[in-house]
């Protein structure tokens, strides 16, 4: 059976499309009343009838280009049906020029539902369909139906349960409250990037304070800056709405999640699609001992919207330990993560002297200041051999990295698609080599380890063979 879908998805393009319909009928607007001399007479007369009320006249121009639109989207609306056919999704859109989409279910990663405002006033929903290969998106328009028929078809792609299906108000594994988003905000912020720009600002302000000689002038400034602040404000009030009522629940194949307060998402993640686990830490978490919990899961991950599957906020220590027994009880390890041996920190301090050397030859003339940065080299080597560490046993491997801001990943084997040794240039010197390895995932997620001694990365080689 054909399902259409949702009318409202007109309602939802119109709006979409309500800057760009005024930008055209005030163009068009100024474009007859400036060749008004060359005009027919019947145009001369609306002209003439309406120069005086110019916004009446866009105005008129607006509903007609509004009503162009609407039989179009009408139009686009009447001819997009979603159906399954011999194990396969089919999404057939457009009549003169018709293009039909299909996927085979068994290619499919992951069905997610997405509600903003609107959507969720309406009672509909916008699902995502998300494959196994790099590409994101297999369908680039937006799928909207009634919510609870969204449900049934994601289920249905995915093989769900009758179980799955009455579970979709589920609880959390961990009572998420909004200290905890608010937590979570604060240790997701990059300090580095935080103390550059308010850095910048502060020397504007300070040198607009000296320079303006009236008050008038001073506070324009100042209003400058805030509108110039903006951007970061938003940002932090956009990573609180997204991630306001976390909640995310294991149940016997899938993970499910639930976050969002302007635009709602709904995830149900198939456990034998997650690829990788990573553990993250900023700066300021690992003063604090606190960890993000994110999975690669295939498919997921390459929207600019969608940066990361968390499935934990920033938690203590204590709490992040039970939230991997519940809901990755797969990547649940003893192993303990190790540095390279001596030759690793012999080798990233020559490195980074080497191209010291090689900015002192090229610019002689800055040789003064390059020296005085080799202290500071040493010890940003030092701080990259110490934070770069490595593990695995039969199942899984597990790399660390990171100088400021840590992130730790484990891997199963049977994820990895490709995997590599590499020698860089001081490697033969000090027989070092980094790991890279490859895994499904959006966009073909590759990892890179620090640098080990051969005979680890032989013996995890020998593992993944």
């Amino acid at each position: 059976m054909k399902i259409r879908l949702h009318p409202t998805i007109i309602l939802e393009k119109l709006i979409n499309s309500l800057v760009f319909i005024l930008l055209i009928a005030y163009s068009f607007t100024l474009e007859i009343i400036e060749n008004a001399e060359e005009s027919s007479e019947v145009i001369k007369s609306l002209i003439g009838a309406l120069n005086s009320n110019l916004l009446l006249f866009m105005l008129l121009f607006s509903l007609i280009i509004l009503i162009i639109f609407v039989i179009i989207f009408t139009i686009s609306w009447k001819n997009t049906y979603l159906y399954f056919e011999n194990g396969n999704l089919i999404i057939e859109r457009g009549k003169l020029f018709k293009k039909i989409t299909t996927i085979n279910l068994k290619d499919i990663a992951t069905v997610n539902i997405r509600r903003n405002i609107l959507e969720q006033i309406l009672n509909t929903a916008n699902l995502k369909i998300d494959l196994h290969t790099a590409t994101s998106e297999t369908y680039k328009g937006k799928l909207i139906f009634k919510y609870d028929k969204a449900l049934d078809i994601r289920d249905e792609i995915l093989n769900n349960s009758k179980q799955n299906k009455q579970n979709e108000n589920f609880k959390s594994d961990y009572d998420y409250k909004a200290s905890d988003v608010i937590k979570h905000l604060l240790l997701s912020i990059d300090l580095v990037s935080l103390v550059v720009i308010l850095a910048v600002y502060s020397v504007v302000i300070v040198t607009l304070c000296f320079k303006t000689k009236s008050l008038i002038s001073l506070i324009l400034s100042i209003i400058l800056i805030i509108v110039l602040l903006m951007p970061l404000i938003w940002s932090l009030a956009k990573t609180y709405l997204s991630y306001y009522n976390f909640k995310c629940h294991r149940t016997k194949d899938h993970i499910k999640l639930s976050y969002g307060a302007l635009t709602s998402y709904k995830f149900d993640l198939p456990i034998n699609k997650i690829t990788a686990l990573i553990i993250h830490q900023s700066l300021q978490a690992r003063l604090f001992k606190y960890y993000m919990l994110e999975v690669v899961n295939a498919g997921m991950g390459g929207d600019e919207k969608e940066e990361k599957t968390i499935i934990s906020l920033y938690v203590n220590e204590k709490t992040k330990n039970k939230l991997l027994n519940s809901l990755v009880p797969e990547y649940k390890n003893r192993l303990t993560l190790k540095l390279g041996l001596e030759n690793s920190l012999k080798h990233y301090i020559c490195a980074k002297l080497f191209w010291m050397i090689c900015g002192i030859l090229l610019s002689p003339f800055t040789y003064g200041i390059t020296l005085s940065l080799i202290p500071i080299t040493i010890v940003i080597a030092y701080l990259q051999y110490k934070t770069q560490k490595i593990s695995y046993n039969k199942n899984l491997v597990i790399i660390s990295n990171g100088i400021l801001n840590k992130k730790t990943v484990l891997v199963k084997y049977n994820n990895i698609e490709l995997i590599s040794k590499k020698q860089k240039i001081f490697s033969k010197i000090y027989d070092t080599y980094s790991l890279s390895f490859q895994i499904v995932g959006p966009n073909n997620v590759i990892f890179t380890s620090g640098l080990f001694s051969q005979k680890i990365i032989n013996a995890i080689l020998k593992q993944y063979k």
